[in-house]
């Protein structure tokens, strides 16, 4: 069934449906944007491009971190949301070639079209993980969790402030038209208190996603020894009051309704969430340009080699939609033996 009928089932049953819910059935149904058969999802021929898929330099950065806190350690790695598998391949290789051992290889992945695109790409062994508490963790290993435009598709609520109450906003039918309500919610209290350091005026507009809260408590639950995580995505540390629903489809940005096949839905990230959540480990927040200029290995950053530099330019500079400064790295680890 086409996903604009199941989303006219619902409303036709409850009346409306919420933004979340709307947004993981476009994304994640199995007729949804990432189950879909189609060859070209992420690359230049089909609806967006990741810095992974310009340059295997993204990948080599992000092990940089990595070896500058942990090296010569066997290594777990965990990628979360791999897509095509040319971030995990990038890494998988590049820690080989600097002497540290892949113990484990695992990933955590929704789509079931990704899992079998993966499953032919990767030469080495994968643990798929349907959720965070099946890994398998072994004490004398270095778990090293990394991810890119992973949180950016995790999808919220969103709700608006009027009269000192929040509303939640949802989506409806009439007439043949879609069209945006508000509801009373139970949780306006609850997100009143959640988000106390801010100030609400009227109409300003607040996402909340408990999926999200609940992707990062299973995070916590197995960051129990020697760990490293890095997590690069398009977001913001303090709260936007307004909406950062972003729908993709061949590149071209389109407004909510225009069409419902093919599209990716995202959203801005709350970074100061993440912070918050594993504020004992001293989470470190960069962009993604200081994460190239600081972490790119030392005999690329004065390449002669033209492709070399456009693909630096594009991952960390002013081009291809403003990778370098929109996209943030936030980073943290613990290493038994510095605390």
């Amino acid at each position: 069934m086409p996903i604009k009928a199941k989303i006219d089932s619902i409303i036709n049953s409850l009346g409306s449906i919420s933004i979340q819910d709307f947004v993981e059935l476009s994304n994640f149904d199995e007729e949804g944007f990432y189950n879909s058969n189609e060859e070209s999802k992420i690359s230049t021929k089909g609806h967006f491009i990741t810095s992974p898929e310009i340059t295997p330099l993204f990948g080599y950065s992000i092990c940089n971190q990595f070896i500058r806190e942990f090296h010569g350690k066997d290594v777990h790695l965990l990628e979360l949301g791999p897509g095509n598998g040319t971030l995990m391949s990038d890494i998988y290789y590049y820690l080989q070639s600097k002497n540290n051992n892949i113990s484990q290889v695992s990933l955590l992945e929704k789509s079931t079209y990704f899992r079998e695109k993966l499953k032919k790409k990767l030469s080495f062994n994968i643990n798929f993980l349907n959720n965070l508490s099946e890994i398998n963790l072994k004490k004398n290993e270095v778990l090293f969790v990394y991810s890119n435009e992973f949180f950016d598709s995790i999808s919220s609520k969103q709700y608006i402030f009027k009269n000192n109450k929040f509303y939640e906003i949802k989506i409806t039918k009439k007439n043949n038209t879609y069209e945006l309500v508000y509801e009373k919610s139970l949780l306006s209290d609850y997100l009143k208190n959640f988000y106390s350091e801010y100030i609400f005026e009227d109409n300003d507009i607040l996402e909340h996603s408990n999926l999200l809260i609940n992707y990062l408590e299973d995070l916590k639950s197995i960051l129990k020894y020697n760990f490293f995580f890095s997590a690069t995505d398009y977001g913001y540390q303090k709260l936007p009051k307004k909406s950062t629903l972003r729908l993709v489809s061949n590149h071209k940005k389109i407004k909510l309704f225009d069409k419902f096949e093919n599209i990716d839905y995202s959203f801005g990230v709350n970074f100061n969430l993440i912070e918050n959540t594993f504020k004992k480990f001293n989470p470190i927040l960069i962009s993604q340009k200081e994460l190239i200029t600081k972490y790119l290995p030392n005999n690329f950053q004065k390449s002669s080699q033209k492709e070399t530099n456009k693909a630096i330019e594009i991952i960390s500079g002013k081009s291809f939609s403003d990778m370098g400064d929109s996209f943030n790295n936030i980073s943290f680890f613990y290493n038994e033996k510095n605390f």
